[in-house]
């Protein structure tokens, strides 16, 4: 245990056995030959670890016995990692077989603290789901423009040893979601930095209730987390533009996707559903603004 791994795999755990046994199987067969560490931040229970135990007892299990945040989770397994580089994904991901070997030679020719990549579609099955990608994931689906950017993907994200210093007491306060982790390390001078080649696929099932409320408590959270960092006068006006956000967003990303070349199909008939997920935001944007984020973390997945 004494060896420094090149790089450390870190999953937030909450969505049970059927996701996180997909996503290992995706990790051990990487190619590449690159000297790795999986460390599973895990609140689902014995089904889980017993698993994992005896499917992959190299992987390190870090084990709550009590329901976690993703933030909480994720800090959980950045703070224990020891390799040079450490990642970030979710157990609804599932890693294309050259991810860590990209990973690890982004960091080699690039100074950026952190390099993040695409996220593209797998839950392919049902109107449903290619909505939440839509509205999740659209930013960062294929094909992605190499270079700097203000914005990268939580389930695909790297960063050098350094950063997960300079980030540390935020981990260790908690853990934030990796919106507010980039603004330190962009506070700090450090450029983010997306490199299309590093690929994971989103591949998770939704109803349209699951969604609608992870949707408000996603649009409440941000904006109740939002308020610590905003002066009273922000704060109301943001409060007051929230009203004015389903059709902006809808906008936003029928233009994204528009630019990409593709899923324009997909994206008209699931125009409806895009529409009332974008509502529940503005609603949770709202609500958060006015009186905080309350609980919210705790309903995201």
């Amino acid at each position: 245990m004494s060896q420094t791994p090149q790089l450390s795999v870190v999953i937030a755990s909450l969505n049970g056995l059927r996701y996180i046994r997909a996503c290992l199987e995706s990790l051990h067969a990487q190619t590449g030959g690159i000297d790795a560490e999986i460390i599973v931040a895990d609140c689902v229970g014995r089904d889980v670890t017993a698993f994992i135990a005896q499917t992959y007892p190299d992987v390190m299990v870090i084990a709550f016995d009590t329901p976690k945040s993703v933030p909480e989770l994720r800090a959980a397994g950045i703070l224990a990692a020891r390799g040079d580089i450490v990642a970030m994904t979710e157990d609804h991901c599932l890693a294309t077989p050259d991810w860590f070997a990209a990973m690890v030679y982004a960091h080699q020719r690039l100074p950026n603290y952190a390099i993040g990549g695409a996220v593209d579609n797998a839950a392919t099955e049902s109107r449903i789901d290619w909505a939440v990608y839509f509205c999740e994931y659209s930013a960062y689906s294929s094909p992605i423009s190499e270079g700097v950017t203000h914005d990268l993907p939580g389930p695909n994200v790297s960063y050098k040893r350094a950063a997960v210093e300079a980030m540390r007491d935020m981990l260790q306060a908690g853990g934030y979601w990796e919106t507010f982790l980039h603004e330190r390390l962009e506070s700090m001078g450090q450029a983010l930095y997306a490199d299309p080649t590093i690929r994971i696929l989103h591949k998770k099932n939704f109803t349209l209730a699951a969604f609608l409320s992870e949707r408000f408590h996603y649009g409440r959270w941000y904006a109740g987390t939002r308020n610590q960092f905003t002066s009273t006068g922000k704060r109301l006006f943001y409060l007051i533009f929230s009203l004015a956000l389903p059709p902006l967003l809808i906008k936003r990303l029928y233009d994204r996707v528009k630019s990409r070349g593709g899923h324009m199909n997909e994206f008209r008939r699931c125009l409806p559903l895009i529409a009332l997920f974008t509502l529940a935001w503005a609603a949770g944007e709202f609500v958060g603004y006015a009186t905080g984020a309350g609980q919210s973390v705790m309903k995201l997945s």
